[in-house]
Formats: C-alpha cells, structure tokens, sequence
C-alpha cells in the first residue's frame, strides 16, 4: 500500500467523517421524549381499527462509501513511521523544485488519522465487517418505527377529535415513512497499535458511527449524534486465537454500546 494513497485516503474519510466524530450525543431533556421510550406497534390499538402500520428504515448518509470501507482495518506502526517518512520526502522534493530549503518542521498527524490495511484472512466475514454498513441501521431501524408510529398515533388522535377527516385521510395518516429523516454516517472499524515506542504487539478495536439528525429538513447543517468504541488493548495473538473469537466478541459490544447511546436521541429528530 502506498504511504501518500493511505494518508490522503485517511484525511478523505476523516472529512467525510467530521460531522459525526466531535459532539455528544443530544439526549431527551423531557421525559417520555427519548427515543426508546416510544412504544412498540403491538401496543397501539382503536375501536376504528386504524392504528400505525408499516416499517421505517435507517438508511446510511450518501449513496457510496469506498471500495475498501466495509473491511476490518489495521494500523501498525509501520503506517506511522511511512508517512512521516512520506511527508519529509515531499519537503526535500519541494527543496529541489524551489532551488532552497523549505523551512519547516515536520506536520503532525495522529496515528488514527491513518486507514491501515485490510486483514486479509477477514476479507468477506460478515461477522467482521464494519457493524455501521448493516447492523447499525437495522438495529435503529426499529427505534425508528416506534418514534414514527408514536407521530403517527398522535396524528391519527387529532383526526379523531377534527371533523373533516374521512377514512381515506385517517388511513394515510397512519402510513409510518419507509425512510427516517436521521441517516446513519459510519465511521472507523479498525485495530490500531497501542505503542509508538516498544515491540508490543498490543492492539484495540476503534468503531464509531453517528446520526446526522433532522436539522437538514430545515437547511441547516446536521446536529451530530455520535457513539464511538474503544477495546482495552490485546496483543495480535489474542486476537487471532480461536478463530478471531476476540472479533467478534468486541463487535457485539460495540454494536450494542451505540445502539444505547443513539437510542438516547430526542425523538423529534428523528
């Protein structure tokens, strides 16, 4: 893998990124106003019969990620010291080209700015593809019909109180959306090193996602709900043992960890 195409690689998906990665999530401020609170479709029920039907989706921000975005990554030390290399090299090119020495040190960057490499042997594991291409919606994709269903339970209350509103209204009031506002922004699923300095082989497991919520309706920019996971640090072995157990231990957790802190998203924003 080229050091420039993996730096330039990970700025790109660090600004694609930037919306969901920087804010706690909003939490209800009333109660009864969060989203998990709503309740399930089972429990709605009217003399007319007409109650909220049907299934809303999380779908995932933009049509297309890149080619190498589902895939577990990893980030070694190797990756860091290659694009410091890189960047030094750029500089003394920059030197010839200009006929001077380019002053300056250096540019900083973190080791979580980095993609990494695929692991190979994971390649095509469903159980080790980045829980926010698939998981993650689905599992919101519930919370989503119950906050809608609760919408639409308040608004078919208002038909029946209203004189106007025929079957015809009251049965489309009823309809749940197939798409929620709120689209799901993947972020990073990775193992990334622990130690710069060392011969550690000491790696955790980083996830993050986050809802960019309902505020676009409106022309603003999105208000972020983020969840992020860290594993404690294990050494490459452990994580490779019993068939990368490990994995898939650590990604049930992180699943459930931002299934939690998203669930805690006022339901008006949805």
């Amino acid at each position: 893998m080229k050091v420039a195409a993996t730096r330039f690689a990970g700025l790109g998906i660090a600004l694609l990124l930037s919306a969901c990665v920087t804010q706690p999530p909003l939490n209800a401020s009333q109660p009864g106003e969060a989203a998990a609170s709503a309740p399930a479709l089972s429990s709605y029920a009217a003399p007319d019969g007409i109650v909220p039907v049907g299934k809303t989706q999380v779908r995932l921000r933009g049509k297309s990620y890149p080619e190498d975005f589902e895939p577990l990554r990893v980030v070694r030390r190797d990756h860091t010291g290659n694009a410091v290399a890189a960047q030094v090299a750029l500089r003394v090119g920059a030197s010839a080209i200009v006929g001077r020495p380019v002053i300056g040190t250096v540019q900083g960057f973190s080791k979580d700015d980095l993609v990494g490499d695929p692991v190979p042997e994971l390649m095509g594991q469903p159980w080790a593809t980045n829980p926010g291409v698939k998981d993650l919606p689905e599992a919101l994709g519930e919370v989503a019909t119950r906050v809608y269903a609760a919408r639409a339970w308040a608004e078919l209350e208002r038909g029946r109180r209203e004189s106007g509103w025929t079957r015809e209204d009251m049965e489309s009031a009823a309809q749940l959306p197939a798409e929620a506002d709120a689209p799901i922004n993947p972020g990073v699923w990775r193992l990334v090193y622990e130690n710069l300095s060392g011969t550690d082989e000491l790696y955790r497991l980083q996830f993050s996602a986050g809802l960019a919520l309902a505020s676009l309706r409106f022309g603003l920019p999105p208000i972020p709900a983020n969840c992020s996971y860290r594993s404690e640090p294990a050494d490459w072995a452990a994580w490779r043992a019993d068939n990368w157990q490990r994995i898939r231990e650590e990604r049930a957790k992180a699943l459930a960890q931002c299934v939690d802190t998203l669930v805690q998203t006022k339901a008006r924003l949805w």
